[in-house]
């Protein structure tokens, strides 16, 4: 509820009182009737007020059974002020996750009073979850972006992904949002920018040990958590097209590791293996990817069921070689994570090693190369990985081999299970755990939430805001699937 809706509020509670079961007049019901204390949630955010209450036998609107809200004129919807988000964890005594923290606060500190109230919400607040990968342009993302800032404040905020990823990892960060989106900012200049990636910040790292921040934009998401002593950064999209090209002289090859240790492991695979790797699958495209669309929740947080994906072929029943070659490539998408902290998350994937499984599509029925199309993905209980070779799209059809449009995504399946934590640790499951309750309203009402013009990185089912499932289908496992 709004605040400028306060007034009505307070009208209905006056109404309700008069109702409540000693003020009835219908001794039947009365006699049923079993009172409780509802408490005023002013902003809506689902906490009430301590110091505001009522007893009425039904919860009056604009109440709830709680009274844990810190500030009742807050929603947190644009700020961390009023955050009451539960399950948070204690600071942090380890002295990586400390300097990762002093850099965020120093970051924080750097910005104007708009700009920090624009990027920063709470732990639970629905923005943590709505992504995509739709063209950014400068106004279809929450939070702030990178031409909003300064030089100095852009350059602190890439000291931090620095500190979060490993070398590699960041390369491959600075490849997709500035040499092939630099790329594609020649092509269509209001459609593709470099500073068009987007900044939201989760929590308050001055005052909680937990608290995290989402890099978002057409060919790079990345959602960054720190947890107490845990740091995760799933669910992580990337992608790049061009993948490999050159830029302002600069070579780069986004996912020649992902894409050739990959190849790597195909040819180490007998005739058996492969059998059961390969699938006749025509369709290659990401299971559990991006959204479809602005404005639509990752469709994959939570308590998402990954169980149908048990098939293809298991670890334990590879060669030693072909097993030694699946760990380089998973690997490849686990450290792009800064080396101690992927640690703590490999040592989880080698618990579980032998219910790996490994999917190959072959699009073109022949022995795969780097320059064929091809897709793959890993399943492990704490790893999910998938790539695939999307085929160049609108305006870079005639410019772009199919080939060199790649996408990926990086997951921990079976969230908040895992003792580490997985996709968006344990908010997964506290965001809107009952279902998105305002969502509709937010996106169809929202001028920045409005529908992309622009051509996407696949066909979709363009539908109506008031379409409850937007668009997007899923197949007999549950798998999801973008038409096109």
């Amino acid at each position: 509820m709004k605040k400028s809706s306060l007034h009505k509020v307070l009208i209905a509670s006056a109404s309700l009182l008069a109702f409540s079961c000693g003020g009835s007049d219908d001794s039947d019901s009365s006699s049923d009737c079993t009172e409780s204390t509802w408490y005023q949630d002013a902003d809506g955010d689902g906490l009430g007020n301590s110091s505001v209450s009522v007893t009425a036998c039904e919860q009056p609107e604009g109440y709830v059974s709680n009274d844990s809200d810190s500030d009742d004129t807050d929603d947190g919807s644009t700020s961390t002020t009023a955050c009451n988000t539960t399950g948070e964890e204690s600071q942090s005594t380890n002295t990586e996750i400390e300097t990762m923290r002093e850099a965020m606060v120093s970051f924080r500190s750097s910005l104007s009073t708009t700009l920090l109230d624009e990027a920063s919400v709470c732990l639970d607040d629905e923005r943590f979850y709505l992504w995509h990968n739709t063209p950014a342009n400068n106004d279809n993302r929450d939070g702030i972006t990178y031409g909003d800032l300064s030089d100095s404040q852009l350059t602190a905020f890439k000291d931090i992904l620095q500190l979060f990823l490993s070398s590699q990892g960041y390369q491959k960060v600075y490849e997709i949002t500035e040499l092939s989106e630099g790329w594609l900012n020649n092509v269509m200049s209001n459609t593709w920018d470099p500073d068009f990636y987007s900044i939201d910040m989760f929590g308050d790292p001055e005052t909680s040990g937990s608290w995290g921040f989402q890099l978002d934009g057409h060919h790079c998401v990345v959602n960054f958590l720190v947890h107490g002593d845990n740091v995760s950064i799933v669910p992580a999209f990337l992608g790049g097209e061009p993948a490999a090209d050159t830029w302002n002289g600069e070579d780069f090859d986004i996912f020649s590791d992902e894409r050739d240790l990959a190849l790597t492991l195909y040819n180490s695979l007998d005739a058996t293996e492969l059998a059961s790797a390969s699938t006749t699958s025509t369709s290659h495209a990401l299971e559990v990817g991006p959204a479809d669309q602005n404005g639509d929740p990752d469709p994959y947080r939570g308590t998402y069921d990954y169980s149908g994906f048990a098939t293809g072929l298991k670890y334990s029943e590879m060669s030693t070689t072909a097993q030694a070659n699946l760990l380089l490539v998973m690997k490849e998408y686990v450290y792009n994570l800064t080396d101690s902290f992927a640690d703590v998350w490999w040592t989880d994937i080698m618990d579980n090693i032998d219910d790996t499984y490994f999917v190959w599509i072959n699009d073109t029925g022949t022995t795969p190369t780097a320059t064929s199309e091809f897709y793959y993905r890993i399943y492990n209980p704490y790893l999910w990985a998938e790539f695939n070779t999307e085929g160049s799209t609108g305006a870079n059809a005639a410019t772009i081999a199919d080939y060199n449009h790649v996408h990926t995504i990086t997951r921990i399946p079976n969230n908040p299970t895992t003792d580490n934590g997985g996709d968006y640790g344990i908010f997964a499951y506290l965001i809107n755990q009952d279902g998105p309750k305002t969502l509709l309203e937010h996106y169809a009402l929202a001028d920045h939430h409005k529908q992309s013009t622009f051509k996407f990185d696949y066909t979709i089912k363009t539908t109506s805001l008031l379409d409850a499932d937007h668009g997007h289908s899923h197949g007999p496992s549950g798998a999801h699937h973008h038409e096109g």
